[in-house]
């Protein structure tokens, strides 16, 4: 259970009990690799069900919820080939046993698509009632496959926009001052932060050689890195060897608002997710490259209005920073808009959205 979900889940089961449909969400034990993002938490009961889940072989997910399942009139899962509940869920729904939702991005951004797992969720996604769609996107993607789009619900995948927006606002300056002491780092001058989990998409070999690219041509420029992941320990390598750089791994809450609110970019060369709207919501434009291995919500991000997008390669990374950082008048227009595009994906609508499919689905 990601700690960015828990929001949704509880506002979900807030709506969906109002109109009479209880919600119940199993979820399992994060494995050793995913662990390591250190970005794990529970969901209150009874709304959550922790249950004991193990990765078999690397591939396959084993979670015991024949309980939750057999209980429930209908059950939405992720679409994802891992997941060995979801072979007996598409059999029962086959034969009208049970009533079955997927939801997700529809195909794997990161896979090849004519690979055998791609071309299996390209017909397991016929296998269910109805679909919940993170994007606009993943929803055209999903009918183009022939699935009815009468019966796709296009989510807009989110986190919660108004508690970060409203938290890194309210960072005083005297917190400002205390957290660059705390860093150990000057106060004065730009400041570049990545904020995600760390492991192989995320491009690390992209990033690095091109903030110590700006750095040796803007010497005052710093280097906040927030997050955890198996190249945890190459991050944290990196900045003991650069007194302009910062490794303060996993944060949140509030912890999380301060440290972004100390940045004027947000760094992202790899794959965007979600991360795309904690930028956002800290007011801090995504610069970005033009990878395939997005997820789908990189259909958030508007060239020149909240972000940038250039060719992955470290010169065109190294001269769009440059670019930004020594153009105040457009850094803070790119600032703006990212402020103006956080309040368009919010929480509360991807409740109300979810939740509206919820009800049609079910009637």
């Amino acid at each position: 259970m990601k700690a960015y979900r828990v929001p949704f889940f509880v506002g979900l089961a807030s709506r969906l009990h109002k109109e009479g449909v209880g919600l119940e969400v199993a979820y399992g034990e994060p494995w050793a690799e995913e662990a390591k993002r250190g970005d794990h938490v529970d969901l209150p009961a009874p709304l959550g069900r922790r249950l004991p889940s193990r990765m078999l072989g690397g591939k396959l997910l084993w979670m015991p919820a024949l309980k939750p399942v057999l209980k429930a009139d209908a059950v939405i899962v992720e679409h994802a080939n891992k997941h060995l509940l979801n072979y007996a869920l598409m059999a029962a729904q086959g034969l009208g046993i049970k009533r079955l939702a997927y939801w997700g991005h529809g195909r794997d951004r990161q896979a090849d698509s004519a690979a055998w797992g791609e071309r299996f969720k390209q017909r397991s996604l016929h296998w269910a009632d109805w679909w919940f769609a993170y994007t606009a996107g993943a929803a055209a993607y999903v009918a183009e496959q022939g699935f009815d789009p009468t019966r796709i619900t296009t989510i807009g995948n989110a986190v919660d926009t108004r508690e970060l927006r409203e938290q890194v606002a309210s960072v005083s300056e005297s917190e400002r001052s205390e957290a660059w002491r705390a860093l150990g780092l000057e106060a004065a001058g730009p400041c570049v932060v990545y904020c995600g989990s760390l492991y192989e998409n995320k491009r690390l070999d992209l990033m690095l050689p091109a903030m110590d690219a700006v750095q040796a041509r803007l010497p005052g420029v710093k280097f906040i890195v927030i997050g955890g992941g198996p190249l945890a320990p190459a991050m944290q390598a990196y900045a003991e060897t650069r007194p302009w750089v910062r490794y303060a791994g996993p944060k949140f809450g509030r912890d999380k608002a301060v440290l972004l609110s100390l940045a004027s970019i947000w760094l992202n060369p790899g794959l965007v997710g979600l991360g795309i709207l904690d930028a956002f919501s800290a007011g801090l434009p995504l610069v970005t490259t033009d990878l395939p291995v997005h997820s789908p919500e990189i259909e958030y991000l508007e060239h020149g209005v909240n972000g940038v997008m250039v060719r992955a390669e470290v010169s065109a990374l190294v001269d769009e920073l440059l670019g930004l950082l020594q153009s105040p008048v457009r850094l803070q227009l790119l600032r703006e808009g990212a402020l103006a595009s956080a309040e368009c994906y919010s929480i509360e609508s991807m409740v109300e959205s979810y939740a509206q499919g919820v009800l049609k689905w079910l009637t």
